[in-house]
């Protein structure tokens, strides 16, 4: 019971859908209670066949429609069986997608790659699995006491013997599924990281064609495989000696009844109606038991799967509760950083920072790597909480903002975008469906030309994350997504980084007319972009300083800057 109580909290994590569940549990009880009617209709029928009463022709009816009833609750059952599996799967999937998208990127370590691609290929789906295997536990030890009860009715002898070989029956079970339990847990943390080991080739396929790694890489996999395989092995061990040596049992048991009947035949004169009944009740009572440890055995292994994605739903970070509920969405741009420090493993990346940027300006964020470019943006993105001291945009501290209404006025633009793997207008559609106003941003970034210039225009499919733009192109699409959220605060990081000159000009210019309207962040080392800027922000050893002009940064930096411009 402890057990079924914590599998039923497992389920608190979606709505509960309590009618449908009844009736799921109800037709299941239903259709094991009219299977019960079969072997006692079956002795009837043979009870008056041999006396020659015509009752016989009565019982062959009832049997008959006993199937039907059978055949047509079934129906009714896998008919729920279908709309609840639909409505987990939808529900859990939403969640998921909903969980991810609200969390820090803390929450990749608790989700790689791997373990994804587990949780929605084979462990959403074993929630209505999981629902279904309980319904069929249930409902066949409650068959299983109403056949019993049954058979002690018919013949309390055969009674005992049908209980004590079902007790010895259900301890061998329950030891075995435990085991059964343990290393189906194993097997499966396993294979995530095998999952994950080929996303990561996937992603270092240019890497694996140019480096001599192919080799230590398969050995990397083999291990991992390995270890999978021993976790199988296990596994399969005590999976078989469920599915086989324990049903010799039951079997030997019904070897037993057997040989007691035929004396009970021979020197008390059974009747071959009682045979036919004590037969039928236990061939039902194997069967039962066969389900049962079947259903139990899968209860084991789709618990181990709706607990993982239970791990999943309810991940917590440190950006639960964070945001406020400040509604205010008249944003003018302006943000300062108060003594504000963030650490990572103990180190400081940022420490006791104190900066200024005001609305309408181009700023750019120059520093040496590791200096926390990055990090910076990460906190204005809160994606990070910072340890100490404070940062405001207009004035109110930002955890006090909404998330919809903070997430719609700042937004960032990768060095690597990622473009989705849809037409170019479905790309921007995903951020603004005005196709007016799509038109706009394209043409304001100057990209509207070439895409008239494809064959299909905006309809254009755009394959392997935009693999059929220019690396230019595709930094261009980027910054137009951006320019649709309408965010007053534009973060760009390092996007100028591979282009080439022309279209890095062009960019440029792009900036410098698109901050009359926002504030605007860049992180870059780029010589000319900094010329344009109207802050320079210097970031070293955790430290920020802040310049006017190249010429001043140069002055005061001296050989240092050469280095980092």
């Amino acid at each position: 019971m402890k057990y079924l109580k914590e599998v039923y909290n497992d389920f608190k994590v979606v709505p509960f859908k309590k009618f449908m569940t009844f009736l799921f549990f109800l037709s299941c009880i239903l259709g094991y209670v009219v299977m019960a009617l079969f072997p006692y209709f079956a002795s009837q029928i043979i009870k008056y066949a041999t006396v020659g009463n015509t009752l016989a022709y009565t019982y062959t009816f009832y049997l008959a429609i006993a199937y039907i009833v059978y055949e047509i609750i079934w129906y009714f059952n896998y008919y729920i069986y279908s709309f609840l599996q639909t409505y987990y799967c939808d529900t859990i999937n939403k969640k998921l997608f909903n969980k991810i998208c609200t969390s820090s990127r803390k929450i990749s370590k608790t989700l790689d790659n791997g373990k994804m691609l587990s949780l929605v290929g084979d462990d959403i789906p074993s929630f209505c699995y999981l629902l279904d295997s309980i319904t069929v536990y249930i409902s066949t030890i409650f068959m299983i006491i109403l056949t019993v009860i049954l058979i002690f009715k018919a013949h309390f002898i055969f009674a005992l013997i049908t209980v004590i070989s079902l007790v010895i029956y259900l301890i061998f079970m329950i030891k075995n599924m435990d085991k059964f339990s343990k290393y189906l847990k194993e097997q499966k943390k396993h294979n995530d990281t095998i999952n994950s080991t080929y996303v990561e080739e996937l992603n270092a396929l240019k890497e694996i064609k140019t480096l001599p790694i192919k080799d230590k890489l398969y050995k990397k996999l083999q291990t991992k495989l390995n270890r999978y395989t021993k976790a199988y092995f296990r596994k399969r061990k005590y999976f078989a000696r469920n599915e086989n040596t324990s049903t010799l049992i039951p079997q030997y048991t019904k070897f037993i009844l057997y040989l007691v009947l035929l004396i009970f035949m021979v020197k008390f004169n059974a009747t071959i109606d009682l045979v036919i009944l004590i037969i039928g009740y236990y061939d039902q009572l194997i069967e039962n038991l066969t389900e049962l440890v079947s259903s139990y055995r899968e209860i084991k292994e789709y618990h181990v799967s709706v607990k993982r994605v239970n791990e999943a739903l309810t991940y917590e970070d440190d950006l639960s509760n964070l945001f406020g509920k400040y509604e205010n969405d008249e944003i003018y741009g302006s943000i300062v950083l108060k003594n504000a420090s963030y650490k990572y493993n103990s180190k400081y990346i940022l420490d006791n920072i104190n900066l200024e940027i005001k609305p309408n300006t181009l700023n750019v964020i120059i520093g040496p790597s590791g200096s926390g470019k990055t990090t910076l943006f990460d906190l204005l993105l809160r994606f990070y909480r910072i340890n100490s001291g404070e940062i405001y945009l207009d004035g109110v501290n930002i955890y006090e903002y909404s998330d919809n209404i903070y997430a719609s006025n700042i937004t960032l633009v990768k060095q690597n975008p990622f473009i989705y793997n849809m037409s170019i207008r479905d790309n921007l559609r995903l951020v603004n469906s005005n196709k007016k106003r799509q038109e706009e941003v394209i043409k304001e970034v100057g990209l509207h030309e070439h895409i008239m210039s494809l064959p299909k225009g905006y309809s254009t499919v755009l394959t392997g994350n935009a693999t059929n733009l220019s690396g230019g192109q595709k930094q261009l699409l980027s910054i137009a997504r951006s320019l649709l959220t309408d965010a007053e605060i534009l973060l760009m990081d390092d996007i100028t980084a591979s282009l080439d000159p022309k279209t890095t000009n062009e960019i440029i210019n792009l900036l410098v007319r698109l901050k009359e309207d926002h504030t605007i962040l860049v992180i870059t080392n780029r010589e000319d972009l900094i010329n344009k800027a109207d802050k320079i922000i210097y970031l070293n050893k955790g430290k920020a300083k802040s310049y006017k002009s190249l010429t001043d940064l140069k002055e005061k930096l001296g050989p240092e800057s050469e280095v980092i411009i």
